[in-house]
């Protein structure tokens, strides 16, 4: 096992490692770098379980392998101030930055004496435990709360799926159009399923008390895992490892002429399936098909404050709104995607949900995209 990966080679790790130099003296040769406590690298590489992606290369007129970065590099500067020039600053070294390395650079601004009070979160568990302090204060993150890793709230499971099938909507309103799919789109989307096909896994342990940061260990617990009413489950632990040796060894040579389509077609009934299971053990409901799970909102768990509910429902909505007023906006987005996923769903539904007046599915699909923005 690598400093960045499970699979990958010492280049593949000093490659990373002159990268996050890279970054690292870019943002701390800022003007306002006396207010950056740390730079904190999170995600995969953060964990040691990156993605080195095989790609060709000619030498001397030999063929061989290389490994390159293949994920984002996800990044959180700890702060001293949220001042609006400094979030403005970190959105120009992101983009900078992006070009420079050649793999997108996102810098997240987190306040240092907020740490202790960051919520009981998915990601915020993966950070406090699975991340790399590039600069700074090595013991910075000590200061967010110890979460106990077998009472991860079950709605930090639907909010995962509800991120991963956005990325499946991506595919289906691409792959809905005339044009054919370039050679990075296929690579964007193989990517996407396999992203999908792992939150599938992830949520089932999380379900069952099992999560564990490490996917070597996640593997290994999840055909233990109890997954009774769940059709197929064999498919989906043989989905979620093909997912894991995808992570681990990102190679798309053998999947270069994969039909898109019906990979897509799929994913897309496995998230649908799952989805739905998942959801009726979090609520303890025996809702049957996806449209009656949509007809039970807002009764679809209780996320945020009633207060602060109210007030993200205002600004979202306007008065219309505070019908639902005490329910995370969250809420709709649940709701509403499995329908957007599916082939024959009712659009008067989704725009009931969405508070929208658009009619069509691009437009109610936008719709969509602004509320998962803000509100994912």
């Amino acid at each position: 096992m690598g400093k960045y990966s499970v699979k990958g080679s010492p280049a593949f790790d000093a490659h990373i490692d002159a990268d996050m130099q890279h970054i690292a003296d870019a943002v701390y040769a800022s003007r306002f770098s006396k207010h950056w406590k740390a730079l904190v690298l999170l995600g995969g590489y953060g964990r040691g379980e990156g993605s080195p992606l095989i790609q060709k290369s000619e030498v001397g007129g030999q063929m061989s392998e290389i490994e390159l970065p293949f994920n984002d590099y996800d990044l959180i500067v700890v702060t001293d101030s949220l001042h609006p020039q400094l979030k403005r600053e970190l959105k120009k070294l992101e983009k900078e930055l992006s070009e420079s390395v050649g793999l997108p650079v996102d810098l997240y601004p987190y306040l240092g004496k907020a740490l202790p009070k960051c919520e009981f979160s998915l990601l915020n568990y993966e950070m406090r435990y699975g991340h790399r302090v590039i600069r700074g204060d090595s013991k910075i993150l000590d200061a967010m709360p110890a979460y106990p890793h077998d009472a991860i709230p079950l709605s930090e499971g639907t909010r995962l799926l509800l991120n991963r099938g956005k990325l499946l909507l991506d595919i289906k309103r691409r792959l809905s159009q005339p044009e054919p799919l370039t050679h990075e789109d296929r690579l964007r989307f193989l990517k996407f399923m396999f992203k999908a096909d792992l939150a599938f896994g992830d949520c089932a342990l999380l379900l069952r008390g099992a999560y564990d940061l490490s996917y070597v260990t996640k593997r290994r617990l999840l055909p233990e895992t109890d997954l009774s009413g769940l059709d197929d489950s064999r498919a989906f632990v043989s989905a979620y490892d093909r997912a894991i040796d995808f992570k681990e060894r990102a190679d798309f040579r053998t999947l270069e002429n994969s039909n898109i389509h019906l990979l897509f077609e799929d994913t897309a009934r496995r998230y649908e399936a799952f989805f739905l299971w998942y959801e009726q053990r979090r609520l303890n409901r025996k809702f049957q098909t996806l449209e009656k799970y949509a007809h039970t909102f807002p009764n679809l768990g209780k996320e945020g404050s009633p207060l602060k509910n109210v007030i993200h429902n205002f600004r979202a909505f306007g008065p219309g709104g505070l019908r639902y007023g005490l329910s995370h906006p969250r809420l709709r987005l649940y709701a509403a995607l499995p329908l957007l996923l599916t082939k024959h769903a009712d659009r008067e539904e989704i725009r009931w949900l969405l508070h929208s007046y658009e009619g069509g599915f691009e437009d109610l699909c936008q719709e969509f995209y602004a509320l998962q923005q803000r509100f994912s």
